[in-house]
């Protein structure tokens, strides 16, 4: 697996990091846990990351499962120091009441030293449930961007 495609799916989990509050709007909860997963991921924290990701979670970009995302996180972390991404033109679309849609930009760098060595631009489509009253990530694929249109 490339660089590219391991540190993608390190943002990707990041993506699917903490809880949101009750009583917010829906596409806010979910725009929170892809916030706070962006956040673990910054902060190097796999479990953090993996919070909101769903037991039946595929990435059909790369055939991940949820233990294989988890997997690849970790080896990501551990090869850089340091992760990061960052998040722009994030859309959500609600599907009824229980299932949405969220699409997003991500640049994401790695490196051990002050400036980073290694990073892309992806688009993300990731797919949401409402489980119990919190949005789960439940599948995501991506590919690398060439350029912004």
């Amino acid at each position: 697996m490339s660089r590219r495609a391991r540190l993608l799916a390190a943002a990707l989990s990041a993506l699917m990091l903490a809880a949101c509050g009750p009583g917010a709007p829906d596409e806010e909860q979910i725009r929170q846990r892809i916030s706070d997963m962006q956040a673990a991921l910054s902060e190097g924290q796999v479990g953090d990351f993996m919070e909101p990701v769903a037991e039946d979670f595929t990435a059909a970009t790369r055939s991940l499962d949820r233990r294989a995302a988890r997997f690849l996180l970790r080896r990501e972390m551990l090869a850089h120091e340091q992760l990061s991404a960052r998040l722009f033109d994030i859309e959500v679309e609600l599907s009824g009441e229980d299932r949405a849609t969220a699409t997003l930009h991500a640049v994401v760098s790695g490196g051990s030293g002050l400036i980073p060595d290694t990073g892309g631009w992806y688009r993300l489509t990731t797919g949401w449930r409402r489980d119990d009253g919190d949005w789960m990530l439940i599948s995501a694929r991506w590919e690398t961007v060439a350029g912004r249109g």
